[in-house]
């Protein structure tokens, strides 16, 4: 895993949480220096402070930057381009919507057929399949960041509760 930059992840977290540099630093074990450095994009974060960072907070925001940046992006973005409204509402909408389209692709594509005999156009359907199911992760993982930011309810916690049920329902061991 390599160092990576980011500012606009600290920055953020800096503003949503209300708090200074010096706090943060405190709460790192770093330097107040390399919190500044980190902000504007001087230094690259390194992964053993960057795990210690996702540890340490709460903020669903900034945790889910740091997994994408420092999981070579196989971990949903934050949504924040020029075409997202930042509302609860607007992101529940997309979510049921890209829901449903991945719904209607499940339906029409057939995971029967042996990996090793589908066509290069049953691939395609496959890989498109595979789009619609990212989508609906990284837009339902988006929404439950900003329901867990605006009702004030821990990120953390809120993914600690579903262990038990995913290990009853043997989802997991």
């Amino acid at each position: 895993m390599q160092a990576q930059y980011v500012g606009e992840a600290v920055g953020r977290l800096l503003e949503d949480e209300e708090i200074s540099g010096v706090q943060l630093a405190w709460d790192l074990n770093i330097s107040e220096q390399l919190v500044s450095h980190y902000k504007n994009n001087r230094r690259k974060m390194q992964p053993d402070i960057a795990e210690h960072s996702i540890r340490k907070l709460d903020n669903p925001f900034y945790i889910m930057e740091i997994l994408h940046k420092f999981s070579d992006h196989c971990s949903p973005p934050v949504f924040r381009g020029k075409s997202v409204e930042e509302h609860r509402l607007a992101f529940e909408e997309v979510t049921i919507t890209e829901a449903y389209e991945a719904i209607k692709t499940l339906e029409e594509v057939s995971l029967v057929k042996s990996p090793t005999l589908v066509t290069p156009e049953e691939r395609q359907r496959i890989k498109d399949t595979i789009g619609e199911l990212l989508d609906v992760e990284a837009w339902a993982k988006n929404l439950a960041a900003i329901l867990c930011a605006e009702y004030q309810i821990s990120w953390k916690e809120a993914y600690k509760s579903r262990i038990p049920t995913w290990k009853a329902k043997g989802w997991m061991e």
